[in-house]
């Protein structure tokens, strides 16, 4: 686990009141951005990611992710395009539950950032090493392969 950082007081209440059974497995904060996730595992193609920012939720699995909705077959919130965009672009995504705060604006640098701190944390689930720019360029992968299209 990468702690870098202290934690937000708000990732880990939210985490806590979302999970109160378990503490995180995963505690990840990306270079270069205001960004936070804490996570634990989850079954795989379960991919439940809580924003504290839009104070909303969504849950998808890699079919639904691919039609851009949840398992509950309801439009992706805008911001979790790139969480999903992610899961689908990234080989052998483990299943995860996790709670993702930021400060930065909120708008199209926010859902961004989202899917840079995502990436970051995939990549720490698997043990991949990662750089700023390797984790920039993969979302912008994801905007263009996903998020941009129709």
């Amino acid at each position: 686990m990468r702690l870098p950082f202290d934690p937000p007081i708000r990732l880990l209440i939210h985490y806590q009141t979302l999970y109160p059974e378990t503490s995180p497995h995963w505690l990840i904060a990306p270079p270069g951005r205001e960004m936070w996730a804490a996570a634990k595992p989850a079954p795989a193609d379960h991919f439940c990611v809580y924003d504290v920012e839009s104070e909303s939720q969504a849950t998808f699995s890699r079919q639904s992710a691919k039609s851009k909705r949840t398992i509950l077959n309801r439009p992706l919130p805008r911001w979790a395009r790139y969480v999903a965009g992610v899961i689908l672009l990234m080989d052998d995504a483990p299943g995860v539950e996790a709670v993702i705060c930021g400060d930065e604006p909120l708008g199209v640098r926010y859902e961004h950032s989202l899917g840079v701190v995502f990436a970051a944390l995939m990549y720490d689930m698997q043990g991949i090493d990662y750089d700023e720019r390797a984790l920039v360029d993969f979302t912008e992968r994801v905007r263009r392969e996903y998020v941009d299209k129709t």
